[in-house]
C-alpha cells in the first residue's frame, strides 16, 4: 500500500538532442524521440526523386541541369577526383564548408578569396553514370529539403565514422554529436537504399524487355 500510494519521482533528463524537425531524449526511465516531421520529409523525398530520376533514368546528364536550375553549381574538372582527395572528399555532392578546405576550394574551383562555400556538385567531366548521379541526387535533395545531418560537424564526424569504432574516440563525442551523426548515416543509407531500388527495377525491367523480344511472356 505504501509503495502503491507513495508520490512518483519526476523522470530526470539526462540527454536532449533536437535538429528542427526531430529530437531525442534521455531521462532517467527511458528514451524518448520524436521525429514526425523527419518521417514527413523522408516520405517526401522519396517520392520526389523516385520521379525525378524514373523520367530521366536514360539521362542522367538531365539530373545535373536539374541541380543547377535548383540553384546549386555544378563545377567540372579533368582531375577533380584529385583536388577533393586533398580536403577529403569525393566527386559529387559536396555540403557546404567553412574555414581553409573552404578556402582552397574557392580559390581552386572558382578562383575567389573566401572562407565559406554553398554547396555544389563537383566531379569530372566524364559520361554521368545513372545509379552513382542517382545516390548523390538522393543526398543533394535531402539536404535541399533540410532533413537532419548535413551540416558541417556532422559531416566531418561522418567522413571519420570509422574512426569511432575506437571506445576512446566514442568518448570524445556528445549526446548530440551521437545523434547527428545517426542522422547522416541515415541519410547515406537511404541513399544506397534508393539506388539499390532502382537497380533491381532496371535490371527487371530489361529482362521483361528480352523477354519480349523473344516471344516469351514478360509476366514477372
Amino acid at each position: 500500500m505504501q509503495e502503491k500510494n507513495a508520490p512518483k519521482m519526476p523522470a530526470k533528463t539526462l540527454y536532449s538532442y533536437s535538429n528542427g524537425t526531430s529530437s531525442s531524449h534521455i531521462t532517467s526511465f527511458a528514451t524518448v524521440s520524436f521525429d514526425i516531421k523527419t518521417k514527413e520529409k523522408m516520405l517526401k523525398l522519396k517520392s520526389a526523386v523516385r520521379a525525378i530520376v524514373k523520367k530521366n533514368i536514360k539521362t542522367p546528364e538531365k539530373l545535373l541541369e536539374y541541380v543547377e536550375k535548383s540553384g546549386t553549381k555544378v563545377i567540372k574538372r579533368f582531375n577533380a577526383d584529385k583536388i577533393l582527395a586533398l580536403v577529403g572528399e569525393q566527386e559529387g555532392f559536396i555540403t557546404p564548408k567553412s574555414g581553409f578546405e573552404a578556402l582552397y576550394l574557392n580559390l581552386v574551383l572558382m578562383g575567389k578569396f573566401s572562407f565559406n562555400t554553398k554547396e555544389m556538385f563537383v566531379l569530372r567531366d566524364l559520361p554521368v553514370n545513372i545509379y552513382i548521379m542517382s545516390h548523390q541526387f538522393h543526398k543533394w535533395y535531402a539536404y535541399k529539403l533540410k532533413l537532419p545531418g548535413y551540416d558541417e560537424k556532422t559531416q566531418e564526424n561522418f567522413k571519420k565514422v570509422f574512426e569511432f569504432a575506437d571506445a576512446q574516440k566514442v568518448k570524445t563525442l556528445s549526446y548530440a554529436d551521437v545523434m547527428s551523426l545517426k542522422e547522416a548515416v541515415r541519410r547515406d543509407l537511404d541513399a544506397i537504399d534508393f539506388v539499390l531500388e532502382l537497380s533491381r527495377e532496371q535490371e527487371g525491367a530489361q529482362k521483361g524487355l528480352e523477354k519480349i523480344k523473344n516471344g516469351e511472356s514478360a509476366t514477372v
